[in-house]
């Protein structure tokens, strides 16, 4: 399987805090529908296998820290999440909460403690942090005073520990909570999650949101998979019926009327089988499960957002510049290639080229002349002067994704000054055809 952009990052991250023993023993971590990792394994201790509390709640919040203090006897740490601060002594078992001021520091005693089955410790280095029995954070993961909770499903035979954010719906009962943004496009293949792009069918590339009288069309499967719920297809019936949490839709090909969860409900355009693929609307799909959809007609971008999350101002930016690089990538290449590929094979690229003090060589090493136009980013500009490696910029024009207005805020995204000349590397830019 793939990892996504972000779990790569987060071992990378390990591999530069955790001594070499950490690698000799580690198992998957997973936050069901968001992220994948890994942390140190368990170790046994009075038969009871403590786990790195500080390396799980910093994976489930970010914000999350862990401060040892080696030179105290015996030595104990401070982690905090969400909002909560806690003691944990080497050696004991009791655990204290502190209050957690604004500058993240632990100051004043709770009265609140808590006792766990075993004693907490480190192991050979205090980097990997202080070792818990994982009842204990189970119970701060479930019983929070602040924030989100988790429940918690570990699978000793197969090495992984797996979380899972829900809340109460309002009725009584604990759904699960699955936050997923996701982005596509009209014509494109490409599906893309916060951290990772993938494509709607591996093997058919042609396999693209279409525009239906008024109306978006998609093969629904890989979005509600990466929203946490199932699709199952009748052919019998051709009839899909689509599951997530407790909301269930049921629709018929070629037919404008569907059952949400027992009621039926009228559909503006019918789903269809085009190239032996069932598109269903997406609109009338993911809001009666819950979601928020957003379509932007100027770039034919469609944006849904569920399980709590919250569309961003630079949302519609940041996915349609990824998708962009993706198709004009995909038609060079071999259609395959994920945003980190695409990453790559631009940096080897650019890696290859021999560049000296005297020649203005852009960033794949091309010849840069005055006259010439240049980009950065969704901005461009044309070259007024040169100076050995350096060209003088001029930048005036924004490409559509920038919105009207906005040139000059988003210009410094960039590094870039807005109608204006600038000296710049030519290697930090691009020759424009």
């Amino acid at each position: 399987m793939r990892k996504t952009i972000l779990s790569l990052i987060f071992i990378i991250t390990l591999s530069l805090t955790m001594n070499q023993s950490a690698f000799a023993a580690e198992i998957a971590i997973k936050l069901v529908g968001q992220n994948e990792g890994w942390i140190h394994a368990p170790i046994e201790r009075n038969g009871v296998e403590i786990f790195p509390i500080g390396q799980i709640l910093n994976f489930l919040d970010i914000s999350g820290t862990e401060t040892v203090y080696y030179n105290e006897s015996p030595a104990y740490s401070f982690v905090t999440f969400q909002g909560q601060c806690f003691k944990i002594t080497h050696g004991k078992p009791e655990v204290q909460e502190y209050e957690l001021d604004e500058s993240g520091s632990c100051l004043v005693q709770t009265g609140d403690s808590y006792r766990m089955e075993v004693e907490a410790g480190y192991l050979d280095s205090y980097n990997l942090g202080i070792f818990v029995p994982l009842s204990f954070i189970s119970d701060i993961l479930q019983n929070p005073k602040f924030g989100n909770k988790f429940t918690t499903h570990y699978n000793p035979k197969g090495h992984t520990l797996e979380f899972t954010m829900v809340n109460n719906n309002g009725s009584g009962k604990i759904e699960a909570v699955n936050p997923v943004t996701l982005a596509m496009k009209i014509n494109s293949p490409w599906l893309l999650t916060k951290d990772d792009g993938n494509l709607f069918d591996e093997n058919d590339h042609s396999v693209t949101p279409i525009i239906r009288n008024s109306s978006t069309l998609l093969p629904i499967a890989p979005i509600i998979k990466q929203m946490g719920g199932t699709v199952h297809w009748n052919g019998t019936e051709r009839k899909v019926t689509i599951t997530l949490n407790q909301n269930s839709i049921d629709l018929w090909i070629d037919s404008k009327s569907a059952l949400v969860n027992g009621v039926i409900k009228k559909l503006e355009v019918p789903p269809t089988i085009i190239k032996g693929k069932t598109m269903l609307p997406v609109r009338f799909v993911t809001e009666n499960l819950g979601a928020k959809l957003l379509w932007d007609g100027n770039s034919q971008m469609i944006l849904i957002y569920y399980g709590g999350a919250e569309p961003q101002q630079m949302d519609l930016l940041e996915y349609n510049y990824k998708i962009s690089m993706l198709d004009a990538f995909q038609k060079q290449e071999d259609n395959r290639q994920t945003l980190a590929d695409v990453v790559e094979q631009n940096k080897k690229k650019h890696e290859q080229v021999q560049y000296n003090n005297t020649d203005p060589l852009d960033y794949y090493g091309k010849w840069i002349h005055i006259g010439d136009r240049v980009a950065l980013g969704t901005f461009s500009g044309y070259v007024k002067d040169i100076r050995g490696t350096k060209v003088l910029v001029y930048w005036d024009t924004a490409s559509f994704l920038v919105d009207p207005g906005k040139e000059r805020e988003m210009s410094k995204i960039y590094g870039i000054t807005w109608l204006a000349d600038q000296w710049m590397d030519a290697k930090a830019v691009v020759l424009s055809e």
